[in-house]
């Protein structure tokens, strides 16, 4: 950062833009602090994302020691750190974290501490529009489906641990999304969101279709008296499932041999594709609790009775994923 000398005059409160932030991640693992500033609120069309920013550790300080200057501020000691120490990081921040490698237990902190921004990341995806939207800006062209493919592919330990009894692990470590029934000249090909299968000394297969968190779970109109269908989004994801798990298991039988990244066969490592178990993560749960914070009965009965006497897939909300996570995480929702 250089010091600017430009003439700026002060921005009037009323002419104020909102800014967003978002701490992510970049490939190795260091932080990156986002901030979205949004249209003012006073012009004719709603407010959108305007100009961003991303800064990661080295400017963040040198951001706080110029608004510490211009305030009058105390200088925050990172960590709660000796200012030797702090140094000491700063000079070498590579061999302490080679240290930190070396160390079980911190190993065991670092990992957590991960896993914990991911869960606020999921928490601010599921409940803030913007910071939404900013991801699919991110992926120009992909829908909005596709912020939920990347996330998990990102963060698979939450499928893995949330949807059933059993761990689920990926078919394959790089990419959840895999084609599970070859195009022909006599059938259509089927591709699932994400292929996982059990873990354990024998494996099964599981399929995960994603739809999206504000998809809507009922019709908006009542069906009959205090019975609501299912909206065309779910039944379609619902039907989308069945037809993907049965024509993977028609062309792949009843198991299915692992191979080496040389494509040679895996003596011995098998999946099995005996009813296999199927997914569909879509909508939130909180589109049953009405203005007045209280549970609209009939809605939730027919969502209810709807997934419970479905065989497959199984239907989960993102919101019951992110309860889940929470759980494992040890990170309640705010207040």
């Amino acid at each position: 950062m250089v010091e600017n000398n430009q003439r700026i005059v002060p921005q009037k409160a009323e002419t104020s833009v909102d800014c967003g932030y978002q701490v992510i991640e970049d490939e190795d693992g260091s932080r990156i602090v986002h901030l979205t500033t949004h249209g003012s609120k006073h012009r004719a069309s709603p407010p959108k994302s305007s100009q961003s920013m991303q800064f990661g550790r080295t400017v963040a300080e040198t951001l706080v020691d110029i608004l510490c200057e211009a305030f009058d501020l105390t200088q925050p000691n990172d960590l709660g750190l000796e200012p030797e120490l702090r140094a000491a990081y700063l000079a070498n921040p590579q061999l302490f974290r080679e240290l930190i490698a070396a160390d079980v237990e911190a190993a065991d902190v670092v990992g957590l501490a991960r896993r914990r921004a991911q869960v606020d990341r999921f928490r601010l995806l599921l409940n803030d529009e913007s910071a939404f939207q900013d991801e699919v800006d991110a992926l120009p062209g992909r829908g909005k489906e596709q912020v939920w493919q990347h996330f998990f592919e990102q963060n698979p330990w939450i499928l893995g641990a949330s949807l059933a009894t059993q761990l689920l692990t990926s078919w394959d470590e790089k990419r959840l999304e895999q084609v599970v029934a070859g195009y022909s000249i006599a059938d259509v090909g089927k591709r699932t969101d994400a292929l996982l299968r059990t873990s354990g000394r024998i494996r099964s297969m599981a399929f995960v279709e994603f739809k999206t968190h504000t998809t809507d779970l009922l019709s908006p109109a009542v069906y009959r008296s205090g019975v609501w269908k299912p909206s065309p989004e779910l039944s379609g994801a619902v039907a989308q499932a069945q037809a993907t798990v049965h024509l993977a298991s028609r062309q792949i039988q009843e198991r299915l041999q692992s191979k080496d990244v040389e494509g040679s066969d895996m003596p011995g490592d098998w999946t099995y594709m005996l009813r296999p178990r199927s997914y569909v993560v879509v909508g939130q749960l909180g589109q049953f609790v009405t203005a007045s914070g209280g549970h609209h009965e009939q809605k939730v009965r027919s969502f209810e009775l709807f997934r419970r006497e479905l065989s497959t897939p199984e239907v989960v909300t993102f919101d019951e994923l992110l309860a889940k996570a929470e759980w494992m995480v040890a990170t309640p929702p705010p207040e």
